[in-house]
């Protein structure tokens, strides 16, 4: 039988003894492999500028001004009214209005001397109300101190006092301190006679003469016996 041709990479006699994935040592470029994609459509830079609508509509007036009254206007519109044009148009009426509606009410606060209401209000037929109203005549003087402020103050001072201790200063040292004199409790010694300390039998142990010896404490009975007669 009549051997076929061998036609391409089938007649390299180096192709048998190579593995699979290795035996095209070359590829044809139209093998689709790697960055077909972009080698097939080559990108090339070009010096033409492409025209914006920016610079179509807004042309460029190289000697042109800006409107410097245009300009005052933004400027005072986007920084608004001071503080002293919102809060200040009535003068120092209410710089002494600390006191709330609620701490009023709840604190019982008395009005003195003219802020002071008659004991019964009249009918305005003009605004159609009963005057005068506490919330139209807000209540003048200091606000009700709940000791907030000087807790803070009083922390912070204890704070930028720990920034000064040192790092070697231990948690004993801190915690355990020195207490008054005031604070220490008196103690006071047991009367002579009434002490039991002194009796013989408790001074056994550490008398070396008593050691080894019987001994029995005379303000105990002798015997647990019940002594006859004894009546139930």
């Amino acid at each position: 039988m009549a051997s076929l041709p061998q036609i391409g990479a089938m007649n390299d006699p180096q192709k048998w003894g190579l593995p699979g994935w290795r035996i095209e040592q070359r590829y044809d470029p139209k093998v689709l492999i790697g960055n077909w994609h972009e080698e097939r459509g080559r990108f090339e830079r070009t010096t033409q500028k492409h025209n914006s609508t920016q610079r179509r509509d807004f042309k460029f007036y190289p000697n042109a001004r800006p409107d410097v009254e245009v300009r005052r206007n933004a400027f005072l519109t986007n920084k608004g009214l001071s503080k002293e044009m919102v809060f200040g148009h009535h003068g120092e009426a209410y710089s002494n209005n600390m006191i709330t509606i609620y701490d009023e009410y709840y604190n019982k606060r008395d009005r003195p001397g003219r802020q002071a209401f008659p004991p019964v209000r009249s009918w305005d037929a003009k605004t159609m109300t009963w005057v005068p109203e506490k919330i139209d005549y807000p209540l003048q003087g200091e606000a009700t101190n709940w000791g907030l402020k000087e807790a803070v103050a009083e922390k912070q001072a204890r704070l930028e006092k720990e920034k000064t201790i040192s790092d070697y200063t231990s948690t004993y040292q801190l915690g355990y301190t020195e207490k008054p004199l005031d604070m220490q409790t008196s103690r006071y010694a047991t009367a002579r006679s009434q002490s039991t300390k002194l009796l013989p039998v408790n001074r056994t142990n550490k008398n070396f003469n008593l050691r080894s010896v019987t001994m029995v404490n005379p303000q105990m009975p002798q015997s647990l016996q019940v002594p006859r007669p004894y009546v139930i």
